[in-house]
């Protein structure tokens, strides 16, 4: 009996798989069968003798020219109320020129948010060879000791490939 349940749950899954015939030019014929890509994404939990960290990074947006990745996390100590620190990142990437740009911040429980951005522009993209700007601003808020100075700095940057 158990043989013909498990038989009968097969042809229903199979019945329900759309399947379409395709014909070359000789007469042949083929199968074709969906395929279902899903994108990885990451969870991670790890676990010391002083507290618990929970991340999750993974793919938001994905084409030819353009992707967009994002990443989160949060800390908890033993010992201690509610979170000690969370934070994300955002990354964006043009594909065709090696580009990118990314936003981040982090919170610290009694010391305060530390934001950071940057980018790097590539006016010269070859196969095996970069040249461009590369730029990135942080700044520390609130927190025992206030407000912090912006701090930033811009550079040109080559990279080649061998």
């Amino acid at each position: 009996m158990k043989y013909f349940a498990l038989l009968a749950v097969f042809a229903a899954v199979a019945t329900a798989i759309p399947v379409g015939f395709v014909e070359d030019e000789v007469g042949q014929q083929y199968v074709l069968v969906p395929v279902n890509r899903e994108k990885r994404q990451a969870t991670k939990l790890d676990i010391s003798n002083t507290g618990v960290t929970l991340g999750h990074k993974g793919n938001i947006f994905d084409s030819n020219s353009h992707k967009l990745d994002g990443s989160a996390y949060a800390t908890k100590n033993f010992g201690t109320r509610g979170l000690d620190q969370f934070g994300g990142r955002l990354d964006y990437a043009h594909k065709p020129s090696a580009s990118n740009v990314f936003l981040g911040a982090d919170q610290t429980r009694h010391f305060g948010t530390d934001v950071k951005a940057g980018a790097q522009y590539n006016f010269v993209h070859k196969k095996d060879f970069d040249v461009g700007v590369v730029g990135q601003y942080e700044r520390h808020f609130g927190g025992p000791f206030g407000t912090g100075k912006p701090q930033g700095y811009v550079g040109l940057t080559a990279t080649g490939r061998f």
